[in-house]
């Protein structure tokens, strides 16, 4: 059972000249004659629960608001209003909180004062946000009016995604699927600098209210995102997370600013990032950082017995059992792309039977990338038969799909095979196989094969590539796709 500590301290009156949350003038009369409430005699009544304190009115003071102020980062702060008012104090030490009080007349020109003791959570929770060290705060306390969002759920187009600052706040209201689809950028009002002859440490307190994973985290150059500080992807449980990096070589930018991104969330998930801390590692805020421990990427599953194409299996590319043949030789494909340039999300969302930069051959398809880019999704390329060349799937039936490909440089890649939605230029459906993240080799093919595919029923189908993180003037192929029924 957790002990709660009663701080009924004497209050200090004091008479104070010069607060942003207090009337001018120091007097306690209001031009028009009304007089101004006094927290004179009032002492405020502070109650210690771990690391939430309570700050409320004594008993029986009736007819005014409490406003506070505390001191937790040295000057006294705005804190909040209201009777009963909490907050949480993560780092230990001995505070003080100032109550100024306010009725229909307006605020009091005096506060009283309280002190406090918490001992602070206890283990590991980030470095310390209020130390001398925290070089992001210093940004941060100059505002962080530079800030912004971009939020495009599904890739279906941009829409607004508002936000509040510090406590840093945001809700997703529609379901994501994609890394960067819900990017929040914040930007210091001071340029917070770093240099390459330092180590620091950074972290931050996510919270959220459902399961987000994969969420991105980049400290980065504001002029450029290719010189980052880190860039990490971690899963989020429900509830406060503590996301921290340690020791971790610096570079030289004159500003930085951090990205998260919730690019896999799902519809209402809830958002709340506090205490980002950022130091040179060189500099003790009397923290103690565990290790960082980065997970082992698990291993792909083994496919359940059976599931697997016999090697056996003859993939007939140019026979009339490949369903897509039919697709090639009456030129019945669709595409749609979004190609970017650069770091920027700049593309634009195409549908179209006629791709400028791609050279049909057969059953043979070379895409030119003249531009370079850093992520994944930044060069999508989708692929379906159109109106007419329709290929449906039976339930009833089981498929197996083979396509290779080629490339001038090594390439990362992205492949799955979907059921082929009416709506929207992208015709995105339920996900039948994916293969995932992949890398084409240059000079080589790299072949990539399904496991039986069976029970799916679909009036058409879409294959989705993405080749985002490729070099300029990067061609891929795409070639010899074949999708047959499995007879074995």
């Amino acid at each position: 059972m957790k002990k709660i500590f009663a701080f009924l301290s004497i209050a200090a009156l004091v008479i104070a000249t010069a607060a942003c949350t207090k009337p001018s003038g120091g007097n306690s009369d209001t031009p028009g004659g009304a007089t101004l409430p006094s927290a004179a005699g009032i002492t405020p009544v502070v109650k210690v629960d771990g690391t939430v304190v309570t700050f409320s009115l004594p008993d029986g003071v009736t007819g005014l608001i409490p406003i506070w102020q505390t001191n937790e980062s040295g000057e006294f702060v705005f804190a909040g209003t209201g009777n009963g008012f909490q907050k949480t104090f993560f780092d230990a030490g001995t505070f003080k909180v100032r109550m100024y009080v306010s009725n229909a007349s307006g605020q009091s020109a005096d506060y009283s004062e309280a002190e406090f003791t918490v001992e602070g959570q206890q283990g590991w929770n980030g470095f310390n946000y209020n130390s001398q060290y925290n070089i992001w705060k210093v940004g941060e306390d100059a505002g962080m009016d530079k800030s912004y969002t971009w939020h495009s759920p599904g890739w279906g187009g941009e829409i607004a995604l508002p936000f509040t600052i510090n406590p840093y706040t945001l809700t997703i209201n529609s379901t994501c699927n994609g890394q960067w689809q819900a990017q929040l950028h914040l930007v210091p009002g001071a340029d917070v600098s770093l240099s390459s002859d330092k180590h620091y440490d950074f972290s931050c307190i996510v919270s959220v209210n459902k399961l987000c994973g994969g969420v991105t985290f980049k400290l980065t150059d504001t002029t450029s995102d290719d010189n980052f500080l880190f860039v990490e992807q971690e899963d989020m449980q429900e509830g406060e997370n503590i996301f921290y990096m340690k020791d971790v070589p610096g570079i030289d930018a004159a500003a930085v600013k951090m990205v998260f991104d919730f690019g896999w969330a799902a519809e209402g998930t809830e958002v709340s990032i506090t205490r980002i801390t950022l130091k040179d590692h060189a500099n003790d805020d009397g923290t103690n950082a565990p290790d960082k421990v980065i997970p082992e990427p698990e291993p792909e599953p083994e496919p359940e017995p059976g599931t697997e194409v016999d090697p056996s299996f003859v993939f007939d590319v140019n026979g009339a059992a490949n369903l897509w043949k039919a697709v090639v030789d009456a030129n019945g494909e669709k595409f749609f792309y979004y190609s970017c340039n650069g770091s920027e999300w700049n593309g634009t969302e195409v549908e179209t039977t006629e791709v400028p930069f791609m050279v049909k051959s057969g059953n043979s398809y070379a895409v030119t990338y003249e531009n370079a880019t850093t992520s994944q999704w930044m060069n999508q390329f989708f692929m379906f038969p159109n109106e007419g060349s329709f290929i449906a799937l039976s339930e009833e039936k089981k498929y197996a799909l083979q396509i290779k490909f080629t490339a001038s440089v090594d390439t990362p890649a992205f492949f799955k095979i979907e059921k082929y939605a009416a709506g929207g230029p992208k015709h995105e459906g339920e996900t039948i196989w994916e293969k995932g993240a992949l890398t084409i080799a240059a000079g080589t093919d790299t072949v990539v094969t399904s496991p039986v595919i069976s029970g799916v029923s679909c009036d058409n189908i879409n294959l989705i590539f993405d080749f985002g993180g490729n070099a300029a003037g990067a061609v891929v192929t795409i070639k010899d796709i074949c999708l047959q029924e499995y007879n074995k």
